[in-house]
């Protein structure tokens, strides 16, 4: 056995800025030659049992805001007819709790997907996963446009539930790997922010659109102009996914497997699941099925006057979205989302009295705390997860589950509240389930994970400047 001073020198260890073989220089570092993930596939038997370094690609700045614009025009699609989707089927003769089934089947799809692709859609290439997301979504959107029936346009919306799972599985992934573990509020507060001012236009528009006359279509005819449109604004964010995204590799080989959620068997974990899948599903159900149901039925209003008041409810989320996340970073998760639950409790109340005394005052009132609750389950909630999770992807499949789950049962139990106490009813329901979230978050506690728990690695631009 060689002694130590007989032993090689080798480059292990060595910096720019530190000492090399004798007689050589210092070894720099490669440069960073194309944006994609340099981490290779993990073995297809285990998921990574802690969070280490983040692992992030090296983008140009070009390809982050390319992101940000992929993800606003597709929260424009996403949001142009889900207003409308329940007004649509009963224009097609469906009964309320069918309308409701038919805005419930949407994410249906997502939650069975979820369910059994824990370890296949959040381990796709990202890029790859949203271009052909919002190409079924194009897809699915023209076919609900020329449906002839209430069931056609059903199945129509079975085809937009696929690319709707492949969308919002790769989003949020990407996201958190564009900005880095350290900064998760952040992350998805931002790519919340995009997706919610995306949408912050669209009902609007869709409202627009659905009050316009096409001859020959009846008075489904605006209406079935705005899904088509939908499906136009669809096809240029699956081409610009294509042009602008990185390519990232996946972490872990994807599977076809039963829900893999390790560090999420616990109590506490569980519990903030529960959490997430009712509060999320509060915001769903709400923006889906009560509100447009409320404006259409309850108060006899059109579809300009129910988008114009989501505008102004997504344009709080939005403000909600983007500084609420990153103050969580900072202040902690329980103050932000208690502060949500309460606006939600207060702009239900309000939204009561509107439609008890039939006040588009009052309809208008409602906007900003409704909005303020939106933003806070649509951003926080998710983190909250994240927190508890061994590893972010752990984390968000698991935020998907939670949102996919609470979105179905709470719009479906919006319709069975319409059907057995009409709108009143299904507000009230809106109402119960935000003071449920407040009790659950007040158990749960604070989950921010201290800045020295988490690792935040240096991120480098194309150009080798580092940047935190």
């Amino acid at each position: 056995m060689l002694h130590d001073h007989h032993r090689r020198p080798t480059t292990a260890g060595m910096t720019a800025g530190g000492g090399g073989a004798p007689g050589r220089g210092p070894v720099a570092p490669a440069p960073a030659t194309a944006p994609v993930d340099p981490v290779p596939l993990a073995p297809a038997d285990d998921l990574p049992a802690a969070p280490g370094p983040p692992v992030v690609p090296l983008v140009s700045r070009r390809r982050l805001v390319g992101f940000y614009v992929v993800v606003l025009a597709a929260g424009l699609s996403l949001g142009l007819t889900a207003p409308l989707t329940a007004v649509f089927a009963v224009q097609l003769g469906a009964s309320p709790f069918a309308a409701s089934l038919s805005v419930a089947s949407l994410t249906g799809v997502v939650l069975v997907l979820d369910v059994f692709g824990t370890r296949l859609l959040p381990f796709l290439e990202p890029r790859r996963s949203i271009t052909a997301g919002m190409a079924l979504w194009a897809l699915g959107s023209f076919a609900s446009a020329v449906a002839p029936s209430f069931e056609a346009m059903a199945a129509a919306r079975l085809v937009q539930g696929l690319g709707l799972a492949l969308y919002a599985s790769a989003g949020p992934q990407l996201a958190i790997r564009l900005v880095g573990i350290g900064r998760v509020g952040t992350a998805l507060g931002r790519f919340q922010a995009a997706m919610t001012l995306g949408s912050a236009v669209a009902p609007l528009t869709g409202g627009l659109l659905a009050d316009i006359t096409l001859a020959g279509w009846g008075a489904s005819g605006g209406l079935r102009l705005a899904f088509a449109v939908c499906g136009g604004i669809a096809l240029v964010c699956s081409a610009a996914a294509l042009l602008l995204l990185p390519t990232v590799r996946p972490r872990v080989r994807p599977r076809f497997t039963l829900p893999q959620l390790p560090g999420l068997y616990r109590p506490r974990p569980l519990l903030a699941l529960g959490m997430a899948a009712l509060g999320q599903g509060a915001r769903g159900a709400l923006a889906g099925t009560v509100l447009p149901l409320v404006v259409s039925q309850g108060m006899g209003l059109g579809g300009t006057v129910l988008g114009t008041f989501l505008t102004a409810m997504y344009v709080v989320e939005v403000v909600t979205m983007a500084i609420g996340g990153a103050w969580s970073d900072r202040r902690g998760r329980r103050l932000v989302v208690l502060l949500g639950t309460a606006s939600g409790i207060v702009g239900t109340a309000v939204l009561f009295f509107a439609e008890h005394h039939d006040s588009t005052l009052l309809l208008f009132a409602a906007a900003l705390p409704l909005g303020l609750a939106g933003g806070s389950m649509l951003s926080l909630l998710p983190t909250v997860l994240v927190d508890l999770a061994g590893t972010p992807e752990v984390g968000l499949s698991a935020t998907r589950l939670s949102r996919d789950l609470g979105f179905t049962l709470c719009t479906v139990g919006a319709g069975v509240a319409i059907t057995a106490a009409e709108v009143p009813g299904a507000v009230g329901l809106v109402l119960a389930l935000f003071v449920t979230v407040t009790l659950i978050m007040v158990v749960v506690g604070e989950t921010r994970r201290h800045q020295r728990d988490e690792a935040v690695e240096p991120v480098l631009d194309v150009g080798g400047r580092r940047r935190r």
